[in-house]
């Protein structure tokens, strides 16, 4: 059994009964878009350095974790479009007590801005639960054993958000979403509200499960709602993001205090930002 490819679709059951909203699986190898990562990645601002670290690294799986023949990439929803983003936030109590119970850290500019102008102090959907990093991580290593049970010579590594991999375009290349122009992942049918995290794992597969979806905003069609929306400018409409106007980077990213005229642009968003989210199609009407 070593060495012989494992068949997909038994991989993609493990993954959907551990959690995942969507999967799919590929060959590791090098990935085109690192050139595009690496040009952006130069001109990141200060909060965003570590990017630049283990930048090389990216390139290809094989590079984190040198065993890996393929890569496991799943999807988790985190939001539907019935959920009430609202009412929620007002569920979790005061937003600078919920962030600091949550472990989060609470730019005080951004909640005077929100009070000063009479306006609800909105946390992002992303935040309104508990740390997805060690949710995702904990489903990425039950669906690893589950793995190794049907395989015992299998290896692999988990990734969620923190590890060097260009997750989104993995997903891409899985099948999981187009890049949208709000850079995001967009899935035509759950939206761009799910996590990211993957497995690279030592097992070959038979067959990579999906053709890879349309490369950045190609799946946007002529839509720029996402664009039109973003209050502050922060992106270009070609699937890129100036990254110093992005409210979210100012408010959960950045070691300085954020520029008058970014906090006055919040809309209420004192920890994260969903603005580009709501407007977007496939985010559902009433997403807000």
């Amino acid at each position: 059994m070593r060495n012989e490819p494992i068949e997909p679709r038994s991989v993609r059951t493990i993954a959907l009964k551990r959690g995942a909203s969507d999967c799919g699986l590929i060959r590791a190898g090098e990935i085109r878009e690192h050139a595009r990562f690496l040009s952006a990645s130069a001109d990141a601002p200060p909060g965003l350095s570590y990017l630049r670290r283990g930048a090389i690294t990216r390139r290809d799986p094989r590079l984190w974790f040198p065993p890996a023949k393929s890569v496991l990439v799943c999807a988790f929803r985190y939001w539907s479009p019935e959920r009430g983003h609202p009412a929620e936030n007002s569920r979790v109590g005061a937003p600078e007590e919920y962030l600091a119970k949550s472990g989060r850290r609470l730019r005080t500019e951004f909640l005077s801005g929100a009070r000063s102008r009479g306006a609800v102090p909105l946390v992002s959907r992303y935040a309104l639960g508990p740390d997805y990093h060690d949710a995702v991580k904990e489903k990425l290593s039950l669906m690893l054993s589950d793995i190794k049970e049907l395989r015992p010579d299998a290896e692999g590594k988990a990734f969620a958000d923190t590890s060097p991999v260009l997750e989104k375009e993995l997903g891409r290349l899985a099948g999981l979403g187009f890049r949208g122009r709000n850079t995001l992942l967009v899935s035509p049918e759950y939206g761009s509200y799910f996590f990211i995290g993957g497995l690279a794992l030592s097992l070959d597969i038979t067959e990579e499960t999906r053709t890879g979806a349309p490369e950045t905003a190609g799946g946007c069609g002529e839509c720029g709602k996402c664009v039109d929306a973003c209050p502050t400018g922060a992106l270009n409409g070609d699937g890129s993001l100036d990254a110093g106007k992005c409210l979210s980077y100012w408010n959960t990213q950045s070691r300085t205090e954020a520029p008058a005229d970014i906090v006055k642009l919040s809309g209420g968003y004192i920890y994260g930002c969903d603005i580009c989210q709501e407007a977007c199609p496939y985010n559902g009407k009433d997403a807000r």
